[in-house]
């Protein structure tokens, strides 16, 4: 999602914001930066928080005039994943409809994301479907993607419904998201749901879930992943290379597996995260892509992700890896470095690599890697 998008994405949102009459103080200011502190907070080092009643329009304002604008581009990394394997939902609604529901929609991220990748890739016409508890956050968010979808060209119908995101789902939908949902409910409930949002889909559909990248939260979606590969719920299309459970994050209570990726916040935006020093440039999260048949994301059984930052000491590159073989501690001596596998010096977390057998990078080996999401600055 480029930057130009990302503005115009903050332009339907604080214009939605005005429509719903919020309150001028938390329009900006020192009132808006405080509402968003406060939230970042219970998100994060007060999470027992998370359950007590919002702060009226000041929570709602964080939420749409800095969250959403800041979380809206997350989908595109799995979106873009299933373009790559052809089963991307959105291209395949050319010359028909896609039929979406965005549970816990809030206001608007998921779809307001999915929108942009609609004009990028093209689509049919979408028609989302908003659930959400907090009526006066679905106002905000219908009146967005209507608005950032006439911005960009895309045909969407939009529907809202004031409910629970445990209430019957309907369907079927050929896409069903979830964005920072599943982290706010217990761990039974959250299960429960996402298994009910597999069986609300169409046999090609999908499930995008995204959570926080805090531990706690990546480490729930991790047990959320094993319990539907042990159930037979579910094929974990993405992040994973690796099928099987269990997930070897959850063998030490200390890992989590995220993605990162950089974002360039449009100016409203920007002017908020200097003011209250919150995000640092990078847009991070835990995922999971969801769907019915086995596709895997790649072919090649000895595909990796990389799931964590290059460390580089006494003449070798270190970088940690997950694959079918679980946790793998890649390793190039700098001795054996030539054309075929100085792309993994490049690698960053959520990236894919090939070509790699053990977990030696030697002078014969011949490494393919593969970034998406790159283009969300």
């Amino acid at each position: 999602m480029s930057w130009t998008v990302v503005a115009a994405v903050e332009d339907a949102l604080w214009a939605a914001a005005a429509k719903a009459r919020v309150p001028e103080a938390w329009l900006g200011g020192p009132g808006l930066s405080a509402a968003v502190v406060d939230r970042s907070r219970r998100y994060t080092s007060e999470r027992e928080q998370l359950t007590a009643p919002p702060g009226e329009w000041g929570d709602l304002a964080a939420r749409a005039l800095f969250f959403t604008v800041a979380d809206a581009a997350k989908i595109q990394v799995p979106l873009a994943e299933l373009a790559m394997r052809a089963v991307d939902p959105v291209a395949r609604s050319i010359g028909g409809e896609l039929r979406v529901l965005d549970l816990g929609a809030g206001c608007g991220a998921m779809s307001l994301g999915l929108v942009a990748h609609a004009a990028a890739h093209g689509s049919g016409a979408l028609v989302i479907e908003l659930v959400d508890r907090d009526a006066k956050a679905l106002a905000i968010a219908g009146d967005a993607i209507r608005g950032f979808a006439a911005a960009v060209g895309v045909t969407v119908r939009v529907s809202v419904r004031t409910a629970d995101v445990t209430a019957p789902l309907g369907g079927p939908y050929g896409l069903i998201a979830l964005g920072s949902v599943v982290n706010e409910l217990s761990a039974a409930t959250g299960l429960a749901v996402v298994k009910a949002a597999m069986k609300a889909i169409t046999p090609d559909g999908a499930v995008i879930v995204i959570d926080p990248a805090l531990r706690t939260t990546a480490r729930g979606l991790h047990a959320i992943r094993d319990a539907l590969i042990t159930g037979g719920d579910a094929t974990v299309f993405a992040p994973c290379t690796r099928r099987t459970a269990p997930c070897p994050m959850l063998a030490d209570e200390r890992d989590w597996c995220h993605e990162e990726r950089a974002l360039e916040l449009p100016p409203r935006a920007l002017r908020i995260a200097i003011n209250t020093g919150l995000r640092d440039g990078a847009m991070k999260f835990a995922y999971l892509t969801l769907r019915r048949d086995p596709l895997p994301i790649l072919d090649e059984p000895e595909a990796l992700r990389i799931v964590g930052i290059g460390r580089k000491s006494k003449g070798k590159l270190e970088i940690p890896a997950c694959g079918a073989e679980g946790l793998v501690t890649l390793r190039l001596l700098h001795r054996h470095r030539y054309e075929g596998n100085r792309t993994i010096e490049r690698a960053r977390r959520g990236d894919l690599v090939t070509g790699i057998v053990g977990s030696d990078v030697t002078d014969e080996t011949r490494v393919s890697r593969i970034t998406l999401g790159e283009d969300l600055t």
